[in-house]
């Protein structure tokens, strides 16, 4: 349960609420770990732990779909740098 929870954690450090894919990712993992919670109290630990990999996998792949869009918008704005960086630096060049 501690790694299902770890990577929704993970996930929403990362920032997933701000990219809809990963945000859902970590809402389907949130609420498997509760299920898992819920299989657990009534005694059903082998199928909470098949829901907890499950969990596991959604929030894994929120926090890659996570640090994915971050690495979109840096390279967007390393793009924008560099053009900048390059008319400021060459005569007669626009942009």
């Amino acid at each position: 349960m501690a790694d299902a929870e770890s990577a929704a954690r993970s996930a929403k450090e990362v920032g997933a609420a701000g990219e809809p894919t990963a945000r859902l990712q970590v809402r389907l993992a949130d609420e498997q770990i509760a299920d898992a919670k819920a299989l657990v109290a009534d005694g059903e630990n082998e199928r909470a732990d098949y829901v907890l990999l499950r969990a596991r996998a959604d929030a894994e792949l929120g926090l890659a779909l996570a640090r994915e869009q971050n690495a979109q918008v840096e390279l967007e704005t390393a793009k924008t740098q560099a053009s900048a960086t390059f008319v400021s630096n060459t005569p007669g060049a626009q942009p």
